[in-house]
């Protein structure tokens, strides 16, 4: 009880700080002896901090509560397939400093590690945090997940990526409670903590990249599935005669819809057309097309561009109209790099769903700018661990607490 208690003031305050102790009686209904006691409590923890007397216009001018940002911080880190990325957030919420760098998919898991390793103490260096102020450390990872363990067992695009204890590694190197989870998961839960999920219990972030996956929000949680499988949306099959997949299967969305799957169909565009603005986009080297090349193009209203998107938008429209029929959510969000280029794809996608989607279901398609909210939704596991979980109600602040294993709530 003592427990919950303090969680609930510590929510409030996160929502409505800086609030005096008057309003959080207010708004919490707990009683003024608890409000006293705990807040207290909190304070010798160095979680919250006093921010000083407001006037109110008459009589006494109440002290306010605040979470303290100063000294209580989370770190949150993404690999990919292309590049590693790294946030360092305060207790709020608010991004104290970021990163990104290329990754070689082709390294090994130790010289990947140690680039991660890397990653982390350079942009704590960087935002002047001291590692003991780390309260912990998210990591959003690709491929087969066990959560649970903080284990990596595959990933597809990164081959050599295998049975990495990925958890254990991180708090055998920073001393700090270490939080594993897929990269879907990750950027849903970087939505609805920062982007077009905030206020939603029921919604769905389909990350558009390398791969494709989604991450599932229902009723406000992340849905992992029993053994953190769930949302590997890029291997539903569309064709059973396709073009083989990296996961081993044939006809899966991701060849169809993804950058790599664009650069290819750039790239064959480029060795029928010499003159082709895909070509032109690429410097002239048909093994150098890349999804961007055909991006360019496309602004410059290249037909053929313009023709690899508009088949995109028919592929992901069938995809996404399957998991409205399946989910019915409030709202899907588009996110990841090929969703940068929505305007070409789009309207088609939306014609898709539009045609195959069941006539009844709410069909809100939003596209998310934000590039990092996979590794914002990394560190939102920490800051989840924080208020739902008690992390930092150990012996003060940053010190570790009661830890909650991803995909479980108390």
């Amino acid at each position: 009880m003592k427990r919950n208690n303090r969680l609930i003031i510590l929510r409030a305050i996160r929502a409505l700080g800086p609030v005096s102790r008057v309003r959080l009686q207010q708004e919490t209904t707990l009683s003024w002896g608890t409000i006293t006691t705990s807040s207290k409590e909190l304070m010798e923890r160095e979680i919250i901090k006093e921010t000083g007397p407001v006037s109110t216009g008459v009589g006494r001018r109440p002290v306010e509560l605040d979470v303290n940002t100063t000294d209580n911080f989370v770190v949150g880190v993404r690999l990919g397939s292309a590049y590693i990325s790294a946030v360092v957030l305060d207790a709020k919420g608010n991004v104290v400093a970021d990163h990104r760098e290329f990754v070689d998919a082709q390294g090994t898991p130790e010289i990947l590690v140690d680039q991660l390793f890397e990653a982390v103490s350079g942009i704590l260096d960087r935002a002047g945090v001291q590692l003991d102020r780390v309260a912990g450390i998210g990591i959003a990872a690709p491929g087969a997940i066990d959560a649970d363990e903080g284990l990596c067992l595959y990933a597809p695009h990164l081959p050599n990526w295998k049975n990495v204890s990925l958890s254990r590694l991180f708090e055998e190197r920073f001393g700090r409670p270490c939080f594993v989870d897929h990269v879907n998961n990750c950027s849903a839960l970087g939505q609805m903590w920062f982007g077009l999920g905030k206020g939603l219990k029921n919604f769905l972030c389909v990350l558009l990249g390398t791969g494709i996956s989604a991450g599932i929000m229902i009723d406000g949680h992340v849905y992992r599935g029993v053994n953190c499988a769930a949302g590997e949306f890029g291997h539903i099959c569309i064709d059973p005669d396709g073009p083989p997949c990296a996961c081993g299967g044939k006809g899966c969305l991701e060849v169809y819809a993804t950058g790599p799957a664009i650069a290819g169909k750039g790239r064959e565009v480029a060795a029928k057309e010499p003159l082709s603005a895909i070509l032109k986009s690429a410097g002239g080297r048909i093994e150098g097309v890349r999804a961007e090349d055909v991006y360019q193009a496309a602004l410059q209203g290249d037909p053929a561009a313009l023709k690899i998107f508009e088949e995109v938008g028919f592929y992901l429209g069938l995809g996404v109209g399957n998991l409205i029929n399946i989910f019915n959510p409030d709202r899907i969000i588009l996110s990841g790099g090929v969703s940068q280029a929505s305007e070409f794809f789009l309207p088609t996608l939306l014609r898709t769903i539009e045609d195959r989607a069941w006539h009844i279901s709410k069909k809100e398609i939003k596209i998310s700018m934000t590039m990092n909210a996979a590794v914002l939704g990394a560190a939102g596991i920490v800051l989840e661990q924080i208020y739902s979980g008690g992390l930092l109600f150990a012996h003060s602040a940053g010190q570790g607490g009661d830890k909650l294993i991803p995909g479980r709530r108390e």
